[in-house]
């Protein structure tokens, strides 16, 4: 027993080693990022289990399957693989989804209930639109959707979204006052299907806790410990369930970080990890502040930042590593210089450092600025993957093939009827579909029952279609018949043979439906994968060595229920994406860790985004963002911004990102000033000081001076476009882009010239005091700290946005965001 202990606390550090031994009562650990949580969180199993404790007495949660596959593989090499198995660990929706089988009936479902994926639940969205005669444009289907996610997340149903006059006074101020009608209306549809949306799982498992004591006191007597990773983004259904689940035993133990919170519009709460002492007051609380993953400098960066959030949990992470490098800055005139900055960097890194492509993950904000990444990579022919949240599971062909298997499982899914019935064609067109939905709505049936009324002459349906329809609904429903006596992977083929969705495609040479069929193949082959495992894994569990002896049937329904409850964290694609440069926004960044990052597009009202400024609480989300993105790093990180970017088919000039005057400058190799946070509105080739010689990079290190590639005809001390302009000096072809907004000809007009004259220094702060914002007007002298005097002539915007546009008597005319800005009146 010694032994095995010891084994599980091998390697970990004083503090690690006590979050694991502390096992009874309630439990925060707050781990920062790269500190071993989930080492910490398996050992804490582990030692549990081998105090004698049932493993089928703890409860695991994670937020996606790949995590809990990653903890008990751990587990398993501490305790041994049979004890592994009997953990309950999970996603909090898969362990939730078994016990609402259970008690499906209590809460007025079938036990074989099937869930809606998000894009089940917008189409069935769409068609409560349609049916209440709401135009779409006002109530856009996705906007629709995402109240209603939020309202199932606070526990708000149907009924008490239209008794609660904010949520109705909000609706009508955003001018779609029937909100609270389309969501009766969904909720209606999808309990008549027997269906749940993701969100119904937390829902209802929170309605049975609170509804059925009975049910909520068996549940949670059958454990001792529970145990839950990144408790940072819950939200408060889980939160509720977490409460109730563990009030009898108090052996929880959440393991999270405050500073990685990003999740708040999913309904993420970050109340709820810093609440949890008041929760528990006598939790114990374990910091662990060693970070494995990063440097020195990028982890003590990374701490600057975060110190200036308040709402946060105090702590100081140090790195177990070297010092490294300091952060560089990579200051771009435009989004596509931008992208050959950061090629012409990844590209020096690979030749001086060896580093493999996968090595360098390009991080934004949103997914629409990979578009000007993508195309420096392309033009340089370096492979590259976009991770973008699409799968396998979300194409066409593949949602048609899931339909089926939906239905056959459901055949009240209307969703899964609509699209499967008429794929392939079988000459049942959308008038027939809509005199089948008209009858189905009257006479309150899914659409498959609603199939085998006598009514149809009244909804004008004709019998050669009504004849289509039901050969359709007797094929489903002989599949149906065999749902729980055949294996998942039997039925599967079936299902592709009959409904002759796969003959259809591999029967059209073109090397698009090759495709298709294919990737149809692939869901048959997957749903044999997944019978195979399951098979294996009650076979381990019972310790039988004859294969199939005694194993139960693993039905379609099991198969269906772990797709649906698979995240965008765990899914892997069939195309190769090893050895290739990783983009992806830092949302989907969040957990894994790169030896070179960039962080790219770190421009103020995109990084902080311009949504996200209404609220300290918002701004200081964002700024954990970026601190996320800031620890993913391992060995170098890259922090790039433009002086202008296109928007919205317009050019906009934003200064660098408030977030970086917030790292501490001693970890950076060219820090900025308070001139760099000024701005100014004029043709394009704008005065963003420090763009010329002195911040200007290239790929051989900083603070080479070159002349502003922007201006057409400019080059590097090589010619050409090498180096100094960003970009690669390989042979690829690559043809020249423009780096500008438009194109330039002539001689620079001696406006340019003043306004890219070089700066005088700066008054030092002390000898200079500025007067406070809202005390400068239109039509007064004042005196800049480094552009001298001038007269506003404009002021736009308010608050943290409010700007003043200035004629400087040297400098020409500056629009300048007045909380960076520093100006007073002039002296006499």
């Amino acid at each position: 027993m010694e032994n095995n202990f010891s084994t599980v606390s091998e390697g970990l550090n004083d503090e690690q080693r006590k979050a694991v031994e502390c096992t009874e009562g309630p439990v925060l650990i707050v781990a920062g990022a790269g500190s071993g949580k989930t080492r910490v969180l398996t050992g804490r199993i582990a030692w549990i289990l081998e105090k004698g404790v049932d493993p089928s007495r703890v409860m695991a949660l994670t937020f996606t399957k790949k995590a809990a596959s990653e903890m008990k593989e751990r587990i398993s090499l501490m305790v041994g693989g049979r004890k592994a198995r009997r953990i309950v660990m999970g996603t909090f929706h898969s362990i939730f989804i078994r016990f609402l089988r259970d008690y499906a009936e209590k809460l007025g479902y079938p036990p074989q209930f099937t869930i809606y994926d998000s894009g089940d639940s917008l189409s069935a969205i769409k068609a409560c639109l349609k049916e209440l005669k709401l135009d779409d444009k006002v109530y856009k289907p996705k906007t629709i959707q995402t109240r209603i996610s939020l309202a199932k997340n606070n526990l708000v149903t149907a009924e008490a979204y239209r008794n609660n006059p904010k949520l109705v006074e909000s609706d009508r101020k955003t001018r779609m006052p029937n909100t609270c009608d389309v969501y009766s209306l969904y909720a209606r549809k999808c309990r008549a299907a027997g269906v749940m949306d993701f969100d119904d799982i937390l829902l209802n498992m929170n309605i049975l806790l609170r509804d059925f004591p009975e049910a909520k006191e068996e549940i949670a007597s059958r454990f001792d410990y529970l145990m839950v990773d990144e408790y940072q983004d819950t939200n408060f259904a889980q939160y509720l369930i977490l409460k109730k689940l563990g009030e009898r035993h108090r052996n929880i133990c959440v393991v999270g970080d405050d500073s990685q919170s990003i999740y708040s519009f999913r309904g993420a709460k970050i109340e709820n990890i810093l609440n949890f002492k008041k929760d528990y007051p006598d939790c114990k609380l374990f910091r662990l502040e060693t970070n494995y993953r990063s440097t020195g400098n990028i982890v003590n960066a990374a701490n600057s930042l975060i110190a200036k959030n308040t709402n946060r949990i105090p702590k100081t992470c140090v790195s177990a590593g070297e010092e490294g490098d300091r952060l560089l800055l990579l200051k771009s005139f435009n989004e596509q210089e931008e992208g050959r900055r950061v090629v012409s960097e990844i590209m020096r890194r690979i030749q001086t450092d060896h580093a493999k492509y996968e090595d360098f993950a390009l991080l934004y904000r949103t997914n629409s600025q990979s578009n000007a990444l993508e195309e420096a990579l392309r033009r340089n022919n370096l492979p590259y993957m976009v991770y973008s949240g699409r799968s396998f599971f979300e194409r066409a062909e593949v949602k048609d093939m899931m339909a089926y298997l939906k239905l056959v499982v459901n055949v009240n899914d209307d969703e899964s009827f609509k699209r499967a019935v008429n794929t392939p064609s079988r000459g049942i067109g959308e008038t027939s579909m809509a005199a089948l939905g008209s009858m189905a709505n009257v006479l309150g049936l899914s659409l498959f029952k609603a199939a085998y009324s006598e009514k149809f002459a009244e909804f004008g349906l004709k019998a050669a279609s009504v004849a289509r329809i039901r050969g359709f609904c007797e094929m489903i429903s002989g599949l149906a018949s065999r749902v729980e006596t055949e294996d998942a992977d039997t039925l599967a083929l079936s299902i592709s043979e009959e409904s002759r969705l796969y003959s259809t495609l591999k029967s059209d040479s073109s090397i698009e439906s090759q495709s298709k069929a294919s990737n149809v193949e692939e869901l048959v082959n997957s749903v044999t994968r997944f019978v195979e495992e399951r098979k294996s894994e009650y076979e381990a569990e019972a310790g039988q060595d004859e294969a199939g002896s005694g194993v139960p049937v693993v039905t379609l329904g099991e198969f269906l229920e772990n797709v649906s409850l698979i995240s965008n964290s765990d899914i892997t694609d069939d195309e190769d994406s090893s050895n290739r440069i990783a983009l992806m926004t830092i949302h989907s960044s969040k957990g894994l860790e790169f030896p070179y990052v960039f962080v790219t597009g770190m421009e103020e009202n995109l990084f902080p985004n311009l949504s996200m400024l209404s609220t300290s609480n918002e701004v200081e989300e964002e700024r954990r963002l970026f601190y996320v993105a800031m620890t993913r790093a391992k060995k170098n990180l890259y922090i790039s911004f433009a002086q202008t970017r296109m928007r919205n088919g317009k050019h906009e000039n934003n200064p660098p990102s408030r977030f970086l005057k917030e790292i501490d400058p001693i970890y950076l190799v060219n820090p900025l000033d308070d001139s760099d946070f000024e701005t100014s509105e004029d043709s394009g080739f704008g005065s963003f000081r420090g763009f010329g010689s002195r911040y200007a990079y290239s790929s051989s290190g900083p603070a080479r001076s070159v002349r502003n590639p922007s201006y057409p005809g400019s080059r590097s001390s090589s010619g050409g476009a090498g180096r100094n302009s960003g970009v690669s000096g390989s042979s690829s072809g690559a043809r020249p882009v423009s780096s500008g907004p438009a194109p330039y000809s002539g001689s620079i007009s001696s406006k340019d010239q003043i306004r890219n004259r070089p700066l005088p220094p700066k008054i030092p702060d002390e000898q200079f005091t500025p007067m406070p914002q809202e005390s400068i007007k239109v039509g007064m002298r004042v005196e800049h700290n480094r552009f001298g005097l001038g007269t506003v002539t404009e002021i736009s915007g308010s608050g943290e946005n409010r700007k003043a546009k200035i004629v400087f008597d040297n400098y020409g005319e500056k629009l300048l965001l007045l909380r960076f800005a520093k100006i007073r009146l002039p002296l006499l």
